[in-house]
């Protein structure tokens, strides 16, 4: 039995050890690329990056989803002479069988501004019936010529160690979610003010000669279901193709 709790302890850890190292962008998961040989890899934020590079271009498309958006961070760096035109729509984002609309990232920053807002409330602990009650009695008598006096009390305790033990666990259970709530809150603060300096508009971006350039778009999958898709970004001439696998 020791050798079985050991076992499952291990096996425990190493599923807490693996969903570790899945990386995060704000907190959300970011989605794996189905081939990574076919790209380089940009490190930022201690983020991988896949990345293309193509007629003096260099594309790095990063994809991290959330409960209703999957967001698709671009960058690009312009080695050419001449300026590159990002308009609405050279970003575009295709999962098969599947219908994803493009959503202002605007709207998005909004509904994450009012998550951020939302004050945590505690778990109540369970009620716990009390266990045994037991009395226990003591006494004294003493005895005075013909007449013995008796002295005594009686103590009633009910064992409440279940109840206490509900509390203790309940106490830590809540301290645990509250880390984890406002972790996540802070990241969605950061995410909003994110969302805010780079989402897509409707006038697009130019990256001129020398220049680095990042872009957020926001993509809603109707039917919240994970499959392969591709992230497809057009340039002037140039396509760059980033697929992935959830």
């Amino acid at each position: 039995m020791k050798f079985l709790s050991g076992l499952c302890t291990f096996l425990g850890l190493a599923v807490l050890a693996s969903a570790s190292l899945a990386q995060k962008r704000f907190e959300r998961p970011v989605v794996k690329v189905s081939d990574p040989q076919a790209y380089t890899f940009v490190r930022n934020d201690e983020v991988e990056y896949p990345s293309l590079t193509k007629e003096g271009l260099s594309v790095s498309s990063l994809v991290f989803r959330g409960t209703m958006f999957y967001y698709v961070e671009v960058v690009i760096k312009n080695d050419t002479s001449e300026d590159i035109v990002v308009p609405v729509g050279a970003i575009t984002f295709e999962k098969t069988g599947y219908t994803v609309v493009q959503v202002d990232p605007q709207q998005a920053a909004a509904q994450l501004s009012q998550q951020a807002g939302i004050a945590f409330v505690p778990t109540p602990p369970p009620v716990v019936q009390p266990g045994q009650t037991t009395t226990t009695y003591s006494g004294t008598a003493s005895t005075y010529g013909n007449q013995t006096y008796i002295n005594g009390s009686a103590t009633t305790s009910t064992d409440n160690s279940g109840q206490a033990g509900a509390n203790f666990g309940n106490a830590i259970g809540n301290a645990i979610a509250a880390h984890q709530f406002y972790k996540a809150q802070h990241a969605a603060m950061h995410l909003t003010e994110f969302l805010h300096t780079f989402g897509q508009t409707a006038q697009g971006i130019v990256v001129k000669p020398g220049e680095t350039r990042t872009v957020v778009c926001t993509f809603e999958q109707f039917k919240q279901k994970k499959a392969p898709f591709s992230v497809d970004i057009r340039l002037g001439t140039s396509l760059f193709e980033f697929k992935y696998k959830e």
